[in-house]
């Protein structure tokens, strides 16, 4: 087809673009945009410029509006040349608008420029020629790939490395690619590789990027499916025999769009958006976005592919700055600078008018601007497909309607966007609705205005009403309207959790975590002052026992059990400190962690870094209790090596630690905060009673149930350390208590003990970290 569209460049500080050979083309920060402005203030897919009968037309959205004059616009027409900054009316950059000519244009022709223009010319001969869609790379001889300049292939992606891969011409003509030990890896069809060919037709992934393998070509966006979008077919997702919570869900959501899941409660709206997010295998049917299983190559794709999930996957004590450091550094790869994560996060910031809000605390945000927020954690990728599990839940309709005037924003810079909604307030912002009758089952896939047409009402109560009676006919009626058929033989998965392979060392995630629970305890004044209050207590406890010879020898009668008494104190309160430390942490974190999980968090790192930093609170409130108890009853003497209050501070200190990961165990096998405090109390009365010094236990078979309660063997090395057998010989409970000899079998015995409870515990609360299996939502 042939037209007539007048010519014109657009110049954005030293560069100057030429267009007129497509119809349409955006301006903004994305790598996608055809005219990339890299500036904070500008955000992805900032201006739309659009050929009409009426000549060139540049439009901004009215959250975002463009200034000419100081004026703000959201439509302008191009005349000879005009001047128009965006992002801010003073500061934001200057795009200088030109018309040149008005040739014929074929707009078969896909490009930008005139014709297509070498870009770099490596040493080698290697030359990269850019069109509109895609960049041509011919490899001769060694092509490096990475975010650096000094790579010969540059691909300014976060994602990327600083040197990312090495791609050679072998002698017979093939190309062979080997990864230069990357963050994110270098993927081949799907598959992380170290080394591999690149046999014709191969698809190579860096990155978000894509590059098909043409003979000695790298072809940049020209996979077959690219734009497709995300496209579910004859999903569904079966758990156990006879609960189907999917059946048969079919759609398509193309790039630029905003599709809205609705439906009854119990229709599955949350569960398709797991699977969707790849988060959750189906068990028939497949899920492709840009025409690639999600479940299949989701270490690939999980990057492209943002989930925010209805509860706020942030720590609220947390500065939003903080948060997304915090979060740029276990999602973002190793190599990046904090300038260069500060720069993403500005990018971030800037598309989802967050950036006044950087220093403010997440706890002080409005609810909207909470979701925003969630939103800003999954942008930080570059993801092209957006999913959001009920983000206007609990709003009113102003901060609704803003919710989702940002969704809409966030879909018209080309990404793929769908929410799942109980409001239906603002459909019509909405390109697509897809509508689940309870089971599972698609009622209806189509354009908000043609509701009506197909339930013959407007009455929202009345078509729930209809699902819900009939999903079945609700079901058919969708597939006669469509004339679609259910998918021959879909496919059958096996359920399990796709692979996301960390793009950061386990020390490096362990050390963002470490910080982080640093940051939150010290943000959080309450809680701090309880940790500070809570040894000065327990160490003035001790000040109360009767009699005064403390550690010394205990020789009247009646006070024979001074010294036992305060170790009982001692023992128990390291137990309780410990415990309480991280009681409640896991499960106040699941859905935060469970999303970090997904986009590579390690387990172990994270459990790792929670030990090390509620261990080391515990040995410093250990240390305040012991010096007040020193300060007022004295301080012990012998011991094994001649230093008893040393050794002490040593088990208690391990006690303490040890029951922080008690408290971890706890906490990760409950399903609320408030599930914890029943726990805790038994825990502490258990340990109390168990731990020796009250009394001791003959019975066989109670006689051994101490034996599972780091407080028995916390208090057997406590006593062996004070040498309490000499100290208070008159106590009745030191009869018999050989293990409380000052010995150094006892010793070890009783830390090969506390050891051995750490490791089991350490195992319970990784299998409750990683277990996958839990519930799946219906709604």
């Amino acid at each position: 087809m042939m037209s007539t569209m007048i010519r014109g460049t657009v110049t954005v500080g030293a560069q100057t673009h030429v267009f007129g050979h497509l119809p349409h083309l955006t301006v903004g920060s994305s790598t996608r945009d055809d005219v990339v402005v890299d500036d904070p203030l500008v955000t992805a897919g900032h201006l739309r410029i659009d050929w009409r009968s009426t000549g060139w037309w540049v439009s901004a959205d009215a959250a975002a509006p463009a200034y000419t004059a100081g004026v703000a616009v959201t439509e302008i027409l191009i005349a000879d040349v005009t001047r128009i900054r965006i992002g801010d009316p003073d500061d934001g950059p200057v795009l200088i608008f030109a018309l040149t000519d008005s040739d014929p244009v074929d707009h078969d022709t896909v490009q930008l420029a005139d014709a297509p223009r070498t870009l770099t010319c490596a040493p080698d001969g290697m030359s990269l020629r850019h069109t509109a869609s895609d960049t041509v790379i011919d490899v001769h001889g060694i092509l490096t790939v990475g975010r650096t300049p000094d790579n010969d292939l540059v691909i300014d992606d976060p994602l990327v490395s600083r040197h990312h891969a090495r791609i050679a011409l072998q002698s017979d003509g093939d190309l062979l690619v080997d990864d230069l030990a990357s963050s994110n890896g270098t993927h081949v069809d799907g598959r992380r590789i170290t080394r591999a060919r690149l046999p014709d037709g191969s698809v190579l992934t860096v990155g978000n990027t894509d590059f098909v393998v043409r003979g000695r070509q790298l072809l940049r966006g020209e996979t077959p499916t690219a734009g497709d979008g995300l496209m579910l077919h004859g999903v569904g997702l079966t758990l156990g025999a006879d609960t189907t919570l999917l059946r048969d869900v079919e759609f398509t959501a193309r790039p630029g769009t905003l599709t809205a899941v609705i439906g009854p409660s119990g229709a599955g709206k949350s569960t398709v958006a797991a699977v969707m997010a790849g988060l959750t295998t189906p068990t028939a049917g497949v899920v492709t976005f840009d025409g690639r299983d999600v479940h299949g190559e989701y270490d690939t794709l999980h990057t492209r592919i943002g989930m925010v999930p209805q509860s706020d996957v942030l720590h609220r004590r947390l500065t939003l700055r903080h948060a997304l450091r915090y979060a740029a550094e276990i999602r973002l790869p190793g190599d990046l600078t904090a300038d260069d994560r500060n720069r993403v996060i500005a990018g971030v910031l800037a598309e989802l008018h967050l950036t006044e809000h950087l220093d403010t605390r997440i706890d002080m945000l409005s609810g909207g601007q909470r979701k925003r927020a969630s939103m800003a954690m999954e942008l930080l990728t570059g993801p092209s497909l957006l999913i959001l599990d009920e983000p206007t839940s609990g709003l009113d309709p102003a901060l609704d309607r803003q919710v989702m005037a940002a969704l809409r924003r966030l879909a018209n810079a080309g990404r793929v966007v769908l929410v799942v909604t109980h409001s239906l307030a603002n459909l019509t912002l909405c390109d697509q609705v897809v509508m689940l009758a309870p089971g599972g089952r698609t009622a209806f896939v189509g354009r908000p205005e043609e509701i009506p047409i197909a339930f013959g009402t407007t009455d929202w109560a009345e078509i729930f009403t209809v699902l819900t009676a009939n999903p079945v006919l609700a079901h058919r009626r969708h597939l006669e309207r469509t004339r679609a058929t259910a998918p021959p033989n879909p496919v059958r998965r096996p359920t399990g959790a796709p692979v996301c392979v960390p793009r950061v060392s386990a020390i490096d995630q362990c050390s963002t975590v470490v910080r982080r629970q640093i940051r939150l305890i010290v943000a959080d004044p309450g809680y701090l002052t309880f940790l500070a209050v809570l040894p000065v207590v327990l160490g003035l406890l001790t000040l109360i026992v009767p009699g005064a010879a403390g550690f010394g020898v205990n020789e009247a009668s009646a006070t024979a059990g001074e010294a036992l008494q305060i170790l009982v104190i001692l023992v128990v309160g390291a137990t309780f400190m410990g415990t309480a430390l991280t009681v409640r942490d896991l499960v106040a974190e699941r859905d935060i962690f469970a999303r970090e999980r997904a986009v590579g968090l390690r387990a172990g790192a994270y459990l790792a870094a929670k030990v090390l930093v509620f261990s080391a609170v515990a040995i410093c409130q250990t240390a305040v209790m012991l010096a007040i108890t020193f300060a007022g009853n004295g301080t012990p003497r012998g011991g094994l090596v001649g230093a008893a209050p040393l050794e002490l501070f040593g088990i208690l200190a391990a006690l303490a630690a040890v029951s922080a990961v008690v408290g971890l165990a706890v906490s990760a096998s409950v399903r609320s905060v408030e599930q914890t405090m029943p726990p805790l109390v038994v825990l502490v009365l258990a340990q109390l009673v168990l731990c020796g010094g009250l009394f001791r236990l003959t019975t066989p078979v109670l006689a051994q149930l101490p034996w599972l309660f780091p407080s028995y063997w916390g208090y057997t090395a406590a006593a062996g350390a004070v040498d309490l057998k000499a100290i208070s010989p008159l106590a009745p409970q030191t009869a018999d208590a050989a293990i409380w000899e000052s010995e150094l079998s006892n010793a070890v015995l009783a830390y090969s003990a506390l050891l051995l409870i750490t490791t089991v515990l350490l195992v319970v609360t990784m299998s409750r970290l990683t277990d996958r299996g839990g519930r799946v939502g219906g709604r």
